[in-house]
């Protein structure tokens, strides 16, 4: 651990009832609202955060700002990691901090728990919390669920709220109210938005880069809910947080033996974009030097990698994009099967697979390092937070290892290796999961690198051009990665 310090970092979170009650929306419009360049924030650089794993709210964060929005993840990171990830943006100049709750603000592991809540966060950050109250359908007992919400716990951090889907007419009646009766700063409401809505699929939200003229819309939003919200009470509210402290860590750094940085490929384009920005710059701190390459576009890894980091996404609605750029496909089986370090998750993990069915149930071939097919399951496979346990050692760490992670997706296949073990938090139920060797990875968990350093990664990476392609490439033509595994 380095020296203890702390900071003032103005920041609040938007907390809901229960999922379903515009978070998100609520949340890009108001963060619309904060960096206006002519608005009372105006001074302040504004850095967004998402409670939980999801991976793409923070999308939605990052179109509105411009700059990535970060996970902050209570199963994944201690009281102290959480406030450290804090920090790093609230030590910059005039830093002002949004985040973003997740489903019930006391909704934790297996539903029966507060623990991974947004409340969690909220407690072990010391952030004050804004909680929208969904003011549809009804009118004063909406103040009963309000008081409900502040009382649940007794040190609740709720200390704003703002009326969604309330009248306009009935505003001052219920603010006037819920000061006096409540206690609560009352920051505003948010009129009914029927032409605003953000549409869904199989893994959440759509993506921003697929909503038709998303600066636009966002913009009218802003410009919606803008007379309802009292931005100074906000600001206030913000500025009230109380001074975060943590210790920052000391993160293993990796180089090769003439101290150049390992090269470390990353898929990015629609097929492969769920990736915590926290893992990415765990990667760079650790002495990583990140190559961005799209399997649906591009010819072949990037000749000057070391490793590959295949994330998440959506393969399955780009199957034939990515099938028909067999040359990738082919770079990709050569590479690893040369031994190329790789860290391959979720949809990821599918494309090394033989076949992927995609949304529309065609069949296509995937790179062949991994026996097998994918297909849609019709429900969420297998979903939640674990902890894995690694069984035998590989480029993860040694056996028996522990880390946490998490599963969340709806394509499946009937072998997925075993690896690893994958236990729940909450219950007895668990699974083994994973492909592994000294120098490959894939399996459908997500990895959070805060919580498992990939120290093993890049370090085979900084030395396999040197030691391992050396002595493999001869025998390349004779090797089948898929056969490794069948």
């Amino acid at each position: 651990m380095a020296d203890h310090k702390s900071c003032e970092f103005p920041r609040f979170m938007i907390a809901a009832e229960k999922s379903g009650q515009g978070k998100t929306m609520i949340t890009c419009g108001l963060l619309s609202l904060l960096s206006d360049t002519k608005g009372p924030a105006a001074d302040y650089t504004v850095h967004a955060f998402k409670c939980g794993p999801d991976y793409i709210d923070p999308m939605f964060h990052r179109r509105v700002l411009g700059i990535p929005s970060h996970n902050l993840d209570s199963f994944f990171s201690s009281e102290n990691q959480l406030c450290y990830l804090l920090e790093r943006h609230g030590q910059k100049a005039k830093s002002l901090g949004v985040i973003e709750g997740v489903m019930g603000y006391y909704d934790g592991l297996g539903g029966t728990t507060d623990r991974a809540s947004a409340y969690e966060v909220a407690r072990l950050t010391k952030t004050p919390v804004v909680l929208i109250a969904d003011a549809s359908g009804r009118s004063y007992s909406v103040l009963a669920a309000i008081r409900g919400f502040l009382t649940y716990r007794p040190d609740s951090q709720i200390c704003g709220v703002i009326f969604n889907r309330l009248s306009p007419m009935l505003y001052p009646g219920l603010k006037e109210a819920a000061e006096r009766e409540l206690g609560i700063s009352v920051i505003g409401y948010v009129p009914v938005l029927k032409d605003f809505t953000f549409e869904s699929r199989h893994l959440g939200l759509i993506m921003p880069e697929e909503i038709p003229e998303f600066q636009k819309k966002i913009k009218a939003l802003a410009d919606r809910i803008r007379p309802g919200i009292d931005m100074d009470a906000l600001l206030s509210l913000a500025k009230a947080a109380k001074p975060l402290s943590s210790q920052g860590e000391g993160i293993p750094c990796v180089r090769k033996k003439n101290g150049e940085k390992p090269v470390i490929a990353v898929a990015m384009d629609q097929a492969f974009c769920f990736y915590y920005e926290d893992n990415l710059d765990t990667l760079k701190a650790m002495g990583a030097e990140l190559r961005y390459f799209s399997p649906m576009k591009d010819q072949r890894v990037p000749d000057e990698a070391d490793g590959l980091y295949l994330g998440g996404g959506y393969p399955e609605l780009y199957g034939e994009v990515l099938s028909k750029n067999r040359s990738m496909r082919e770079s990709m089986k050569e590479c690893i099967g040369l031994g190329m370090p790789c860290i391959a998750e979720c949809g990821g993990y599918l494309y090394l697979k033989e076949w992927l069915f995609d949304s529309e149930k065609k069949r296509w071939p995937m790179c062949g390092v991994l026996p097998g097919e994918s297909k849609n399951s019709g429900k969420l496979s297998r979903f939640g937070y674990g902890v894995m346990t690694i069984k035998k050692d590989g480029i993860l760490g040694p056996a028996g290892e522990k880390f946490p992670a998490h599963e969340f997706h709806h394509w499946d296949c009937e072998e997925n290796g075993d690896a690893c073990s994958f236990r729940k938090p909450v219950g007895a139920r668990g699974w083994d999961c994973g492909y592994m060797t000294d120098s490959l990875y894939a399996g459908f968990p997500h990895l959070y690198f805060y919580g498992h350093y990939p120290y093993n990664f890049l370090r085979r990476a900084a030395v396999w051009k040197e030691e391992t392609y050396k002595q493999t490439k001869s025998e390349a033509e004779k090797y089948d990665a898929g056969r490794a595994f069948s």
